[in-house]
């Protein structure tokens, strides 16, 4: 085990790579164009008969995405923008995307948050979640194993770093696992790590004024979930209460969960304990759900998105994209 000195002086090395300007690091890039590579396949036909249980929520949609491209299969995060949705994955790419309910054409384009070779330049790929800021359109996106986040403008030509020495904390494969911005302007970032050493149940959460900004102490809280599920992606629906998507692995494959807590319980030093509203686990649509969103449509009713993570195991696992109502 290395000594109390070797992990200060590791943490203040992550803080000075943090700190140097990375827009040299590549080249402006371009708009991804239309990607032709990818296929969606709608799976609700197939279950008409017999739609799979979620508890209180409804299965209203399903769609398989499928390509050949390895940044494809990653996807860990999910925002919503202007046009539809974005996703962000393990590998750093990033897929852009319309609501496969409407009646549009479908234009998915894919890209790459960064295209240097992240084994030369030790540069973190890893995306777990993001966000899209209002008015900018901006991505500001997590990443395991780094002490900061990043900005993207949507075209991602332009980049900046946000470094947050406080996610050194968080052990590198258990970092920030769900993030989203608040109606109220805050921003909320909980680890998949725990809490506490003797207490499996407890995940460390911090509370941001508005958009972290660099070097900014946040103030913390710890989200417990239900035994044996982690916390993978938050969000906050439109009726203000904030949805936290669990998962589980085990011998039978994964599990999935969401819960719902209020955001006026999120405050310094509190300890929440959402209620389950809903529950994944029939086989026929059962995976690896990491990225979450919320959105109101025009009735007035509310769907929850789901979208899973591969982990680049294409024979035992599927790009899978859930439509969810929640009940009234």
């Amino acid at each position: 085990m290395a000594s109390a000195g070797t992990m200060r002086a590791l943490k203040l090395a992550l803080l000075i790579l943090a700190l140097v300007p990375t827009t040299w690091l590549r080249e402006p890039a371009p708009r991804p164009a239309e990607s032709s590579g990818i296929e969606l396949v709608d799976l609700m036909p197939a279950m008409r008969a017999s739609i799979p249980a979620t508890g209180p929520m409804t299965l209203v949609g399903a769609w398989q995405l499928t390509g050949t491209d390895r940044n494809l299969g990653t996807l860990s995060g999910l925002a919503q923008t202007k046009g539809g949705f974005v996703a962000v994955g393990d590998r750093g790419g990033v897929l852009w995307f319309a609501r496969p309910d409407r009646p549009a054409a479908w234009h998915p384009a894919l890209a790459r948050l960064i295209n240097l070779d992240w084994r030369t330049y030790r540069y973190p790929t890893d995306a777990e979640a993001v966000m899209v800021e209002p008015g900018t359109g901006d991505l500001i996106v997590a990443y395991e194993g780094a002490p900061s986040l990043e900005r993207f403008s949507p075209d991602l030509a332009r980049r900046s770093r946000i470094p947050l020495p406080v996610l050194a904390e968080w052990p590198d494969n258990q970092g920030p696992e769900a993030m989203t911005r608040l109606a109220d302007g805050r921003t909320l970032i909980v680890g998949e790590t725990y809490a506490r050493w003797l207490d499996r149940t407890r995940h460390p959460g911090l509370i941001f004024a508005g958009v972290p900004r660099p070097l900014r102490t946040p103030a913390r809280f710890e989200l417990v979930m239900p035994e044996g599920f982690r916390p993978s992606e938050l969000a906050q629906a439109p009726d203000g209460r904030l949805l936290v998507l669990g998962r589980h692995f085990g011998l039978t494959g994964f599990r999935s969960v969401i819960a719902a807590f209020e955001a006026g319980d999120v405050r310094p030093g509190a300890v929440i304990t959402p209620h389950i509203i809903a529950a994944i686990d029939d086989p026929r649509i059962r995976d690896n759900y990491e990225g979450m969103t919320v959105t109101r449509e025009a009735d007035g009713s509310q769907m929850v998105w789901l979208i899973s993570d591969i982990n680049e195991m294409v024979w035992a696992q599927r790009t899978l994209l859930l439509k969810l109502r929640i009940a009234p």
